[in-house]
């Protein structure tokens, strides 16, 4: 039987993982990153917005920390549009009521896609985020000619893990890899605990950039889902359990 590999944070793989159980399928919950608000005294001033402004949110995290402390300034001065990576993010804003736009793809260059972002005059752009991640966004719309603010809100933590979970479970074992960041730092633990055979098994990552460091790390069986959401997981790992 398939065992599923869950390394997001806690609460995002207990909630992956009550669906996958529901499936049928196994599940071992192994968090890789925690995330944690930046302290009030460690963030940059909340930015202004001007009617010309587009405020974009990096992932549901930015929306959890950043929000709250952004609603002011949304409400005097709504922005032109707001904009969700994607679909968990884009549910994270309507539940607190504000609808966002979406890229079909959900990632930076899917942003860099919608016409929003490639209109000109550029409109001012609020990027809400974690500290760190990828500058590739910013780095384009400022050679566009937009103005870009980051504002950081959080950040992602690399905690020391014990990967002995991992050990028995043997070669029906899929593992989860969200991100860059984290098939990184996944692949260092298993070469750290000297489980560089793990490699030979299936990881299921976000997207194609993601599968080309997949396979510059050594992994063999690499599987590409649609994004990075629960529901792309989901359907990049059926074709597996129909192969079992």
């Amino acid at each position: 039987m398939i065992t599923a590999v869950l390394t997001r944070p806690r609460g995002d793989s207990e909630r992956l993982a009550e669906v996958l159980q529901a499936e049928g399928v196994q599940t071992v919950i192994l968090p890789l990153m925690t995330i944690e608000g930046t302290l009030p005294a460690e963030q940059a001033t909340v930015p202004q917005l001007t009617p010309h402004s587009l405020v974009v949110f990096i992932s549901a995290n930015a929306v959890r920390h950043g929000l709250p402390l952004l609603k002011p300034a949304l409400a005097s001065q709504p922005p032109s549009a707001v904009i969700a990576i994607g679909s968990k993010t884009q549910d994270t804003l309507e539940a607190a009521g504000i609808t966002a736009l979406m890229p079909a793809r959900a990632d930076s260059e899917g942003l860099l896609a919608m016409p929003e972002l490639s209109a000109q005059p550029m409109p001012d752009v609020l990027i809400v985020k974690g500290e760190g991640g990828r500058e590739l966004l910013a780095t384009e719309l400022r050679q566009r000619g937009a103005q870009v603010i980051e504002w950081s809100c959080y950040r992602r933590c690399w905690p020391e893990v014990d990967i002995a979970p991992v050990r028995q479970l043997g070669p029906s074992c899929v593992f989860q890899a969200s991100s860059g960041e984290m098939l990184s730092r996944l692949s260092e633990l298993l070469t750290g605990d000297q489980q560089t055979d793990l490699f030979l098994l299936s990881v299921i990552v976000p997207s194609r950039r993601v599968a080309d460091l997949a396979a510059a790390l050594g992994w063999g069986r690499i599987v590409c889902a649609a994004d990075a959401s629960d529901l792309a997981f989901s359907e990049a790992l059926r074709p597996l359990l129909s192969t079992e």
